[in-house]
């Protein structure tokens, strides 16, 4: 088995995690929920409205100001929704687990030794090793 069948086999097995399950779960309660699709769409052509006011010849702060308050009230409102809260808390978690897959592989590819390595990130890690002095 080369390399990259054992990345899609490791593909195969991550798609049948609890994580990615619930991740999967998420995702169709969002896709399902009429209000929040709704107010993601609306938030979307409000952010267009901001950027098409803001590119006029003579921007009106007083209307990118309103709009830019309708679209903190419809952030405010989407990430107040269970369905996307749970979406949220859901990535998080495949996050996590990916970012732990990064680090073994980057410890690895580093000459360290992947079946030690620690997989929690350092407190300020950027997840990016070009400006790292090492992981612990």
């Amino acid at each position: 088995m080369n390399i990259i069948e054992m990345a899609r086999n490791l593909g195969t097995e991550i798609q049948k995690t609890e994580e990615y399950q619930t991740l999967v779960k998420a995702k169709a309660a969002n896709d399902a929920d009429t209000l929040l699709q709704k107010q993601i769409g609306q938030f979307h052509l409000v952010k267009l409205q901001i950027q098409a006011a803001s590119s006029a010849q003579k921007p009106n702060q007083e209307e990118i100001n309103r709009k830019n308050e309708e679209l903190q009230q419809l952030y405010q409102a989407i990430m107040q929704n269970q369905n996307m809260q749970a979406f949220e808390q859901a990535s998080e978690e495949i996050n996590t687990m990916l970012n732990q897959i990064k680090q073994i592989l980057s410890v690895a590819v580093n000459g360290g030794d992947p079946q030690t390595c620690s997989t929690e990130q350092e407190q300020n890690c950027t997840g990016s090793c070009e400006s790292c002095s090492g992981c612990h």
